[in-house]
């Protein structure tokens, strides 16, 4: 089964917050605090949104970098798992499962001089 959009499509664009990167190694207490200030900051921005339920969507991690040094837009995965957690507790998705989030790429955005953002575009497939 081939999923199809519907052309409902919600941004949800996140402050600029601490990151967590694939690369990084710190304490797991950092790491744990960082998780949930990423959480509820995405669950909060959902909120406000005030957007109805979606069944199915596919999801675009669109990665501003400062610069226009190289960069891995997917070495940010867990921070966009982490905001994916809390686009789930603001009950746009029930939950994060295969049925649910039919995908998740990361692309490279635009250049953004007042420091790194992410964007993460929701769009609801049937």
């Amino acid at each position: 089964m081939t999923a199809t959009e519907t052309g409902r499509t919600v941004t949800v664009a996140l402050p600029r917050l601490p990151r967590l990167n694939s690369n990084q190694r710190m304490h797991w207490s950092v790491w744990r605090r960082r998780t949930r200030l990423i959480r509820e900051t995405a669950a909060w921005v959902t909120t406000s949104l005030r957007e109805a339920p979606m069944e199915r969507a596919q999801i675009t991690a669109v990665i501003h970098p400062k610069t226009n040094a190289r960069f891995d837009p997917h070495n940010l995965q867990p921070t966009v798992k982490a905001a994916i957690d809390g686009i789930v507790d603001a009950r746009l998705l029930a939950d994060d499962d295969s049925k649910r989030v039919v995908s998740v790429a990361f692309v490279a955005g635009e250049k953004d001089p007042a420091g790194p953002r992410i964007d993460l575009i929701v769009t609801e497939v049937v």
